[in-house]
């Protein structure tokens, strides 16, 4: 039986990771922010650690003689002045967590476009945390996702309300979105056979889907038309602080879309890609029968 910590472990991945990780019998260290929600797996037999993964003295505690990590770099707070700042101060605390616990390998959630230092908005801190990590000399495997199908939930409030999908590409501009739970499953094989080396996979989804396949959806699910609101790249940030988002993190998300049109979201030669297999429709139905 080997000890796992998983990080985020309420969460839409951490969640499947810690469960899965327990169902073959190993002994899971669940990091939490709410004890309540972490029941479930308290119930399934994992250790609850209620903190914060920006507590340098707690994550150590936490990892240390653990055989493997889920990690990840937490949202900020919505109200956070300045999003990038705080990317850097948890990644400089994860990164010293894991030097100094011992931790043989770590598992990271990451995004693609993270090779690149700048231009990419939020997906800069996961550039950081990558190479914060890669200094401690630890056995890591970066998981590079491309966009979660389930970001199309943040639309639904404008689709609800008013009727539209907000939408800052080419209307019929494809990507292979992942399903968080198909990237839980290589999280979980990652962790439970190290690679001999460290490694960046890829996660991609094997359906692409447009915007235009996505207001098709919610049209389907919502039981009206849901019609495209195009707006421009440059509109980006003012529209996501319309819903609700602060001003830091939505000029991310702006910076983030233009990276986008600019090509820097690719796939970095030389690394394996890992596929899942669920559709918008798997992924996004059991959302709607809540």
């Amino acid at each position: 039986m080997s000890v796992f910590v998983v990080a985020g472990a309420t969460g839409h991945v951490g969640s499947i990771v810690a469960r899965e990780l327990l169902a073959a019998g190993h002994k899971v260290r669940a990091i939490v922010r709410n004890v309540d929600k972490g029941k479930a797996l308290a119930g399934q037999g994992a250790e609850l650690l209620p903190g914060e993964l920006s507590d340098a003295a707690f994550l150590t505690r936490a990892l240390r003689g653990a055989d493997g990590a889920f990690l990840l770099l937490p949202p900020p707070p919505n109200d956070s002045p300045d999003v990038r700042a705080f990317q850097d101060r948890v990644s400089h605390v994860e990164a010293t967590a894991v030097a100094e616990s011992g931790v043989r390998h770590v598992v990271l959630l990451s995004s693609w476009g993270a090779e690149k230092p700048a231009g990419t908005g939020p997906i800069v801190g996961l550039h950081v945390l990558e190479e914060a990590l890669k200094k401690t000399r630890v056995l890591a495997t970066f998981l590079r996702a491309g966009s979660f199908t389930e970001n199309l939930l943040h639309m639904l409030p404008a689709a609800q309300h008013q009727g539209v999908l907000p939408n800052f590409f080419p209307p019929e501009h494809k990507v292979a979105t992942i399903a968080t739970r198909d990237i839980a499953p290589v999280a979980v094989r990652s962790l439970l056979a190290p690679p001999a080396a460290s490694e960046v996979v890829y996660v991609f989804g094997t359906h692409e889907y447009s915007a235009v396949d996505q207001a098709a959806y919610l049209s389907k699910k919502l039981g009206k038309e849901i019609k495209l609101l195009n707006l421009p790249v440059s509109a980006a940030s003012g529209a996501i602080q319309q819903g609700g988002v602060g001003a830091s993190l939505a000029n991310l998300f702006q910076e983030m879309y233009e990276g986008a049109m600019k090509g820097l979201l690719r796939v970095e030669a030389g690394h394996r890609i890992e596929k899942g297999t669920s559709t918008l429709e798997e992924a996004l139905d059991p959302y709607f029968t809540k």
